[in-house]
Formats: C-alpha cells, structure tokens, sequence
C-alpha cells in the first residue's frame, strides 16, 4: 500500500464527497477507513496502485488540486529524492501542510546548498502561506520536470499530480455562449456533480443526463469524461447555445462525435454522443432511455438577486421554485422508471440510477436563510426518493443565492 495525500479545492466537503465516489470505480484497494482528514483540505489516503494511474485522476477529479505520493517520514536525506529529477536544471519548491510554522524557502535554500555545484537548482517560494499556488505548480511543471516536496502532519510527499489550470479556464471563459440568466454552473462543480452522481457506475459508462441544460456546462464536462450526453432545456435560447458549446468543444477536443438523431449536433465519428432539443422537464417521458442514465442538474434558481430577500421575495421565491422542483421530481418519479419505448444504441432497456441537483439556498435580510430543499425533503419523501447524503453547500459568504447538492435515489 502507498500513502497520497489528496490537496482539496475550496469547496472542501464536496471535493472529498467526489474523490470517495471516483476512487470507488477503480481497483486501487480503496475502502472508507482508508482514509484520514489531516485539514478541511487536506486527506492521506492508502492505495494499492502505483504512481502514474493515480496522477491520472486529476483528469476525472474537479474538486482536487494537487496530489502528492508520501516518500519520507521527515526530511532528512530528502535531497535524494530531489536527485531524482530527470531535469539537468532542477526546479524545485516546497509547500507547508502541516500545522507547525515553517519558513519553506528558508529550507529549500539549505538543500540546493547540499547539492553544491553538482547540478544547478533553482528554488521557487510560495505565494500562499509558505504554500505554492496550484498555479505555479503547473507553471513550473514542478509535476513532471521539477520537483515540489509537501510537508504533512503525517510525512514528507512528493507532488506527482497538479490540476490543469488552463484546461479549466478555457472551458469555463472560453467556450463562445455564456448566458447568466439560463445558467452559469461552474466548470468544476459540474465535473464533481457529475463524478458523485456516477458513484460506482463509471465501468459501464452510463448516459448523463440534463434536462435543464442552459449552457451546457454539465453537459460539456461530460463529454470531457468521454460520456454520451442528453440536454434539454425549456428556453430555445439555452438549447441553441448549449449546441454551440458542445460543438465548439468537439471541435477543439481530441474526440468527435456521432449524432443520436437528427435533431442532435453535427459530428464526426463513433466515439462519444450527445443530444439536445426543447423540452419541458415537468412534462418530459423519462422512459425513452434504453440504457442505465444518471441526471445531474441544476434547475431555475430564480431570478438574479444582488440583495437579500425580504419576507415578500421570501415567499414568492418558496412557492415558484418549490414548485419546480417538485413537478420536475414528480414527473421524473412517474416516467422514469418505466420500460423504454424508443432504442437508440440497444435493445435493451436501461434504468434511472441517480440524480445530482443543486438547489437554491438564499440569504434573507432577517439574518435567516431559505432552503429550497429544506421546503421539498418530505414530499420528495413521500414520492419515492431516497437522500443518499446530506446537502453539501457551495458558495462564497458574500453570496445571496448559494447551492445546495443533493444526491438522491429512487426507491424501487
């Protein structure tokens, strides 16, 4: 078994909640009492698999920013690990996780003096709090050809996995139709909504599910997972540009796609699906899908508020988001468990397996707060679902509608 220490993102909880449902899909040895919580942000959790497969996670994980492969119990005679760096010039920093202060660059400076004039090594400080920014970790590769040792609570690590910054930043601002008002899911909460929803289902590879897609910001991250894809919203405006976004994608991405019906996207060959149109969510048949599905989703959270809610907004909100959810809820509870009527890639009739929703939580000018799901649990309830975990909550303090995730089954 080999330790990891996994460097979590700022939404902490949900980025643990994600690392626990994709570890599960893999044969690593993993089980829960693998893991210990060193920080909010910070897990060391034992794997029986080598280095390389676990760096590749962080092309799945969009809650963890670094990980590190524990090498040394302290850092004496730790330079020989430097030493292993295939780079002739060695670019080399470290970043503080434990809870004792420490003067990082001061160390680092101790041991390029070890190393003499035997080769050269260029020492680079953090920026954050004795820490290196995942932005200059990717900067200098330090990943691949430098070398950026972790001091733990528990032992020294070696990064081996830094997120791609830039692969983000391009989907997230680059992508060409963006649209407050049908959606603006971020990039990295999508992918972790996405990966919880999959729990253990990677392996046979699922259809995601949207339908109500805005921008197509799940549904973009989805194909970014290789997953055939399914989108529908019930503005024309969000379909349109949901289509441009995934096909900017496509074209701009290593894979091509194949069209489910003449109604999705143009494409090229065989390798991953998608299809969108107009559709109600409330009305939709559900039971057209012949294949295993998950539905990962953020509804209308209302219009957009720059202050909090007073008692009249309050109540406006509660009734006419409540009331969505619920009818989505419902009708999803009626249409989706039953047989398919329509094959696209099988005979074989497949089955609703999870659902991943955000719901609203708006702050009110009382110094109280409204949850929507809060409103709806009872009723979801009664319907037939089951809450797999409790709400994990995503947003900044200064945030007047903030998220609730939610992972729901139903019962069958």
């Amino acid at each position: 078994m080999t330790n990891y220490y996994f460097i979590l993102g700022r939404e902490n909880k949900i980025s643990q909640k994600e690392v626990e449902a994709v570890l599960a899909n893999f044969d690593f040895g993993f089980a829960s009492d693998a893991i210990s919580i060193l920080a909010d942000d910070i897990l060391e959790i034992k794997l029986n698999v080598g280095v390389n497969k676990i760096a590749d996670l962080l092309k799945i994980l969009g809650g963890t920013v670094k990980i590190y492969q524990k090498v040394a119990a302290s850092l004496e005679n730790i330079h020989k690990v430097i030493l292993g760096c295939p780079e002739k010039k060695i670019i080399f920093g470290i970043s503080n996780y434990s809870k004792s202060k420490v003067d990082t660059f001061k160390i680092a400076m101790e041991i390029k003096k070890r190393f003499g004039k035997r080769r050269p090594i260029r020492v680079i400080a953090g920026k954050d709090d004795d820490k290196l920014s995942s932005a200059q970790s990717y900067q200098y590769q330090l990943d691949c050809h430098g070398s950026e040792l972790g001091l733990f609570e528990t032992g020294v690590g070696k990064l081996i996995a830094v997120q791609n910054i830039d692969d983000w930043t391009r989907r997230d601002y680059g992508k060409p139709r963006s649209d407050a008002a049908s959606g603006m899911l971020p990039p990295k909460l999508a992918r972790m909504m996405i990966n919880i929803a999959l729990g253990n289902l990677r392996s046979k590879k699922p259809l995601l599910v949207d339908p109500f897609c805005g921008s197509g910001n799940i549904l973009l991250e989805g194909l970014a997972l290789g997953l055939d894809v399914f989108g529908a919203d019930i503005s024309e405006k969000a379909v349109e540009n949901t289509k441009a976004n995934l096909e900017w994608l496509v074209q701009n991405s290593k894979f091509k796609i194949q069209p489910v019906s003449p109604m999705a996207s143009r494409g090229g060959n065989d390798n991953v699906k998608f299809k969108i149109f107009q559709a109600d969510a409330t009305k939709y048949d559900f039971a057209e899908f012949d294949r295993d599905f998950v539905i990962v989703s953020e509804p209308y959270l209302g219009r957009p508020r720059n202050h909090k809610l007073t008692i009249e907004e309050e109540k406006e909100a509660a009734a006419e988001i409540s009331k969505l959810y619920l009818d989505f809820l419902q009708n999803l509870r009626l249409t989706g468990l039953r047989p398919a009527r329509k094959c696209y890639t099988s005979s074989v009739a497949g089955g609703l397996k999870s659902i991943c929703l955000v719901f609203p939580l708006y702050e009110l000018k009382n110094g109280k707060k409204l949850s929507i799901f809060d409103r709806c649990i009872d009723f979801i309830r009664q319907i037939g679902y089951t809450l797999v975990c409790p709400p994990l909550e995503y947003g900044r303090d200064y945030q007047v509608v903030k998220r609730q995730v939610v992972l729901l089954k139903i019962k069958i």
